[in-house]
């Protein structure tokens, strides 16, 4: 079972192959492929059928069925989209016939009964060119972001030992020097406001600043309403015991370690970039506050 090649394809020429999944910001491109890489869905290599990536079954069943094509060990292929789009462009320019094995069912059977289906695979080496080049992508893409977390860790090491912080309370004028558990455990003993054990923020001062912010602007830091004036806010917070943050509040993620102990990524795929060890604990959910 053989597939021709294309003669004038990137891998042949010997180009980076992923120049053509640059498409443009348009409804489509110039050479008609009706898709752009910022659309949230995944569209057909043949027609203009699209559908969300979480459903990324029911497109490869839709080309089968409906276009005969086979995709061969699509699992392993490190960015779905990207690998679609660049296949699409590709089949508008040359015929199917030029990058595909054919299969023939029913091959005994008369020939009305017969069907042919296409098999895209790595054997073609522009295909695989493609998987390895997009699995590449995808292990720099985990690296860089292990670096941007090796940073927040130390980062949030030296807060731990810091001794030169100083800030004032939110919610009374006595002024804290020294390390920012002193404030932290302030508030929470004296005023009942809690964000967490001190060990597990990073970025604090940071973290304070957007807190004072919000009741700068009279909003409760909870329900988040805003109020006419600063005893009103402060009647409410303690009335509605919300003297804490709403933990459905994304913005406040940044502030927790936790959160940034969550990548998930292979340790394997660190180590084939770089000698790094492990990437560190991973955790099964998202936590804010874990005290």
């Amino acid at each position: 079972m053989a597939a021709a090649r294309g003669e004038g394809g990137p891998a042949a020429r010997g180009e980076c192959i992923l120049e053509p999944l640059s498409l443009p910001e348009s409804p489509a491109s110039p050479d008609g492929v009706a898709t752009v890489e910022s659309s949230p869905s995944v569209p057909c290599i043949f027609c203009e059928e699209c559908y969300v990536l979480a459903e990324q079954n029911q497109l490869l069943k839709h080309m089968i069925i409906e276009h005969k094509l086979v995709i061969a060990d699509v699992k392993l292929v490190a960015d779905f989209k990207r690998y679609v789009l660049y296949w699409k462009k590709r089949f508008a320019e040359q015929p199917v016939t030029d990058f595909c094995s054919v299969i023939r069912t029913n091959s005994e059977a008369p020939l009305e009964e017969q069907d042919n289906y296409f098999l895209l695979c790595d054997v073609l080496p522009e295909d695989r060119l493609l998987r390895e080049q997009l699995q590449q992508k995808r292990l720099v893409r985990n690296y860089t972001y292990f670096l941007f977390k090796r940073e927040i860790l130390e980062q949030q090491q030296q807060e731990r030992y810091d001794t030169s912080f100083h800030s004032m309370c939110m919610f009374c004028d006595q002024e804290f020097t020294g390390n920012r558990s002193v404030l932290l455990n302030h508030m929470a003993r004296e005023h009942a406001f809690n964000i967490g054990l001190p060990d597990n923020i990073v970025n604090c001062y940071e973290f304070l600043a957007v807190l004072q912010e919000k009741l700068d602007n009279l909003q409760c830091l909870y329900c988040e309403k805003v109020f006419r004036d600063k005893n009103t806010l402060k009647d409410h917070m303690r009335k509605k015991q919300h003297r804490r943050i709403n933990a459905k509040n994304k913005e406040y993620d940044r502030f927790y370690i936790i959160n940034y102990l969550c990548l998930h990524i292979r340790i394997s795929d660190i180590s084939s970039l770089k000698n790094l060890g492990s990437p560190g604990r991973k955790c099964s959910q998202r936590m804010i506050g874990n005290y």
